[in-house]
């Protein structure tokens, strides 16, 4: 009797370690069924949405244009002190570079012997102007006009517009090209040479004479 008591109750006892372990197994379960995860940080990757849609930026034109209308009789004038008065609109020289005045003094010093080459003197009526001296393939034609001595009379002029001289230091053999997007200046031989007598004599016969006549 002694042995059948001891089984049962060691039976007994067996069931009860399995039916608990069971209960434990699902309390484990639904216990990490229940546990939130969070994916690890990751870096800072930008995504691009290839649905999204691009903005579109929409240039305005700025009118009145100061190069496309000009009307003088609006011309806006202010008061700058008592009796000053100023204009607001750019002038000539300041719209189109070529028309802005230039001062050149290459004299040197104590009267020393200067040698100066018609590049640097264009360099030097350029200095300051906005515009540079081109070079590349226009380069070829005026090579030998860069090399030749400045005249003495172009060591010192001004003022006068820029175009002018520029013209007037290349010669008449070479005219003057401007490249407004990389603001270049270009020098090209003509395919005729100008007349330069024929150019007096129209100058000339066009300059109106004044008579003063005493009563």
């Amino acid at each position: 009797m002694k042995k059948i008591k001891t089984y049962i109750s060691f039976s007994i006892s067996s069931i009860l370690c399995i039916a608990l372990t069971g209960c434990a197994q699902r309390q484990t379960q639904e216990t990490l069924s229940t546990v939130e995860t969070y994916p690890l940080p990751t870096a800072d990757i930008i995504v691009e949405d290839s649905n999204k849609s691009i903005p579109i930026v929409i240039e305005q034109t700025i009118v009145p244009d100061i190069y496309q209308y000009t009307d003088e009789a609006n011309t806006q004038v202010i008061r700058q002190g008592r009796y000053t008065l100023v204009n607001t609109s750019p002038e000539d020289g300041q719209k189109y570079l070529l028309e802005q005045m230039v001062t050149v003094n290459m004299t040197p010093k104590k009267n020393r012997p200067m040698t100066a080459t018609v590049e640097q003197g264009l360099k030097t009526t350029l200095a300051g102007t906005g515009l540079n001296l081109c070079y590349g393939s226009a380069f070829n034609q005026t090579s030998s006009l860069f090399s030749l001595p400045l005249p003495k009379i172009h060591h010192q002029f001004g003022p006068i517009k820029l175009r002018e001289a520029l013209q007037m230091l290349a010669g008449p053999a070479y005219y003057v090209t401007l490249n407004d997007i990389t603001r270049t200046v270009c020098f090209k031989t003509r395919e005729r040479p100008v007349e330069i007598e024929k150019k007096r004599l129209e100058i000339i016969s066009t300059t109106t004479k004044t008579e003063v006549i005493n009563e």
